[in-house]
């Protein structure tokens, strides 16, 4: 199921689905409804609310704002339902959304599921996305720095020439993700899972690599300065792989 049965077409894009279902979540929570913004879940509490009684005037009006909209830009869809785009949206689903180039610095994404959603160029700059869904998500270009991205599922991502200096991704899964020339520098990738995922021309000066998986990883032409958690043994194997470790100090 996609939708809400009954509340709004089936054909909508998926910014104003994602704006509708976090409005619903918390249009039942004010009704004492305890949701989360879960299809399968909104439909039954929306059934219950129903049943009690509830008065859905004011969804039905915000619902009926929203599709007829003139704009499908995500920040403007939020505003026009009443939602703080950079607050209201933690455990939302903005499955396949459209937010290319938006400026979303200190978003609360936590849990977030934004599989194959667009985020290309956009300001995620201190973004907490610990623990969303970002698989097959379009994060090229995007400004990540000082992001949290602990445990966040990023397989098969593409962050090329994305910028991740100072972001944690402790625990991250970066299976198959496309990470070149992106900035890694000062960024946390302890426990980070890198498998398969193309590192070619990367920067990752003074980043922490304890205990990262580059198994299969492309690192051709990778570039490491002082990066901590890296055993020698590791180090040497990334080297014959192609990775360039440029320690020596500036003079």
């Amino acid at each position: 199921m996609t939708r809400v049965e009954g509340l709004w077409p089936q054909n909508i894009s998926p910014n104003r689905l994602a704006v509708l279902e976090c409005k619903l979540a918390l249009w039942l929570r004010s009704q004492g409804l305890k949701s989360e913004i879960k299809v399968d879940n909104l439909q039954v509490l929306t059934q219950q609310a129903a049943a009690a009684g509830c008065d859905f005037s004011q969804m039905q009006n915000n619902i009926h704002t929203i599709v007829e909209a003139k704009t499908d830009n995500f920040l403007e869809l939020a505003n026009l339902a009443g939602l703080n785009p950079l607050e209201d949206f933690a455990g939302s689903r903005l499955l396949g959304a459209n937010l290319t180039g938006l400026d979303l610095s200190g978003v609360e994404f936590r849990g977030a599921y934004l599989r194959g959603s667009d985020l290309s160029d956009a300001d995620l700059s201190n973004a907490n996305l610990q623990g969303v869904n970002l698989s097959g998500a379009d994060l090229s270009g995007a400004l990540l720095s000082d992001a949290n991205l602990t445990q966040a599922d990023l397989h098969r991502a593409s962050l090329a020439l994305a910028n991740l200096s100072g972001a944690n991704l402790t625990k991250a899964n970066l299976t198959e993700a496309n990470l070149s020339n992106c900035n890694l520098s000062d960024a946390n990738l302890s426990d980070a899972i890198l498998k398969d995922a193309n590192l070619t021309q990367a920067g990752l000066a003074l980043t922490n690599l304890t205990n990262a998986d580059f198994t299969g990883a492309n690192v051709k032409q990778a570039r490491m300065w002082h990066d901590a958690g890296l055993s020698e043994q590791v180090k040497q194997d990334l080297i014959k792989r192609g990775a360039i470790f440029e320690e020596q100090e500036s003079v």
